[in-house]
């Protein structure tokens, strides 16, 4: 038999159970981050939204070590921030480039600009608990009033779960004398029990609230040191030769905008006339397309050519023509003077030319075989006074030793459509078409090893 039970018995302990509820739940959310740094994951607090919708501020995230394979587009990377060396970045693999990955904020209209070495990444995202670092955000931000509030709210919190205190403790009703001790057995119970347990278990709640949080964020604040173990070797299309002395490097790997002279020389690209990039991953290689009559890409600065140098170009084609690179005294699509150059000529032969000094004769050499067969060719043309060598796949084709002094009249680098006439064997319409990567210009001859090494690393 059930002892009646007193009308106002359950709002109070509604009330007092969903104060509960609500307490153990905000303790849950301290306490798995935590679990989770216990078994080894790398526990991280988010200090902005750049990746809201998906992880926002106050959201702590797990990450855990993994292999270079499961590095891949789409995944949330930790990583040590290439722009401030004293924090992390959180964000998603936007792709992985010939230099380094690509990251970028879920939130964010571009990738970011700076690149992140292999080595720096620390791990991948697995858990989010969401709100769990919010108590170091507002401290890092200074939010004072609203730490003070939430004090308050937990303090109303662990008060209002008391409520019910006398129903659990078997008291009778005070306005109705119903007994309780059918419903709730005293059991020997402390009255005064309930406000024993709860007001530790609040005491408790908040110092996990605040040092845990604070032990999650704590690698945004302080020198931080990568626990990462990936290295450029693990990913197969990083390129394994340096290009520390070029003047002039165009990868292509910007996903809008100019292109990037990588060389640190100011070379920036200008695409017209059809001429776009490809944005594509590390394995299919993000690269410059030439389709348009007239598509081109044209340095913004104007410069004096290298008496002594070598270019390097990466093209794929299946047509018998066209001007790959070279360097022109104008950046309209025809040049009074052009001279460094790679071209093809009618039959799908590969041209080296150089003009002497001037305006004067056009020396150039050839290919033993063509290549507008729609594969990738790696060319490199050297020259110092007395010797000029074109290099095809790695391998020598032919040189000359006819030409002392070349032209050297201001202009600019180019890829793409430039005047060929009168040069040897150039047929019209002159515009290449096809693709163009890893475009490199020096002021040296590149060494015969240095030339093998470039083809067999790839582009």
């Amino acid at each position: 038999m059930t002892a009646p039970r007193c009308p106002g018995d359950r709002l109070p302990v509604l009330v007092a159970v969903l104060a509960r509820t609500a307490l153990w739940t905000a303790l849950l959310l301290v306490l798995w981050p935590v679990v989770a740094s216990v078994l080894g994951a790398e526990v991280t607090t988010v200090m902005s939204d750049s990746m809201a919708p998906a992880i926002r501020s106050g959201d702590v995230v797990a990450t855990v070590p993994t292999s270079a394979e499961h590095i891949t587009p789409g995944r949330v990377l930790l990583v040590d921030d290439p722009d401030r060396p004293d924090r992390l970045r959180l964000h998603r693999l936007h792709r992985v480039e010939a230099d380094g990955l690509r990251l970028r904020g879920d939130a964010n209209p571009d990738a970011d600009t700076s690149l992140v070495a292999p080595a720096a990444v620390h791990g991948i995202g697995v858990l989010r608990f969401p709100f769990s670092g919010l108590p170091v955000v507002w401290s890092r931000s200074g939010d004072w009033l609203t730490i003070v509030t939430v004090a308050l709210a937990v303090v109303a919190l662990v008060r209002v779960a008391g409520l019910d205190r006398a129903v659990r403790s078997g008291i009778p009703c005070a306005r109705c004398g119903t007994p309780r001790s059918m419903t709730v057995p005293l059991g020997g119970h402390d009255r005064r029990g309930g406000a024993r347990v709860l007001l530790p278990t609040a005491t408790v709640l908040i110092g996990l609230a605040l040092a845990g949080s604070t032990l999650a964020g704590a690698v945004f604040s302080g020198v931080t040191s990568g626990t990462g173990s990936f290295g450029t070797a693990a990913f197969d299309c990083f390129r394994q030769h340096p290009d520390d002395d070029a003047v002039l490097a165009w990868d292509f790997d910007e996903p809008r905008g100019d292109v990037v002279d990588r060389s640190g020389h100011g070379n920036t690209g200008t695409m017209s006339d059809g001429a776009g990039r490809v944005d594509a991953s590390c394995a299919d290689g993000p690269r410059l397309v030439l389709a348009g009559e007239s598509s081109r890409l044209v340095s913004t600065t104007s410069g004096t050519p290298p008496t002594t140098f070598s270019v390097e170009v990466w093209f794929r084609t299946d047509t018998a023509r066209g001007h790959v690179l070279g360097f022109g005294s104008d950046r309209t699509s025809v040049s009074s003077i052009k001279s460094r150059l790679v071209y093809l000529d009618g039959k799908g032969l590969v041209h080296v030319g150089v003009q002497g000094a001037g305006n004067g004769f056009r020396f150039q050499v050839a290919s033993k075989e063509a290549v507008h067969d729609d594969t990738w060719h790696h060319v490199v043309g050297t020259f110092t006074p007395g010797r000029l060598e074109l290099w095809l796949d790695g391998i020598a084709q032919s040189s000359r030793s006819d030409l002392r002094n070349p032209e050297t009249t201001p202009g600019y680098w180019r890829v793409g459509r430039q005047s060929l006439d009168p040069w040897a064997g150039a047929t019209y319409p002159y515009d290449f078409a096809g693709e163009v990567d890893h475009v490199r210009v020096y002021e040296r001859v590149l060494s015969a090893d240095e030339i093998r090494a470039h083809a067999a690393a790839g582009r």
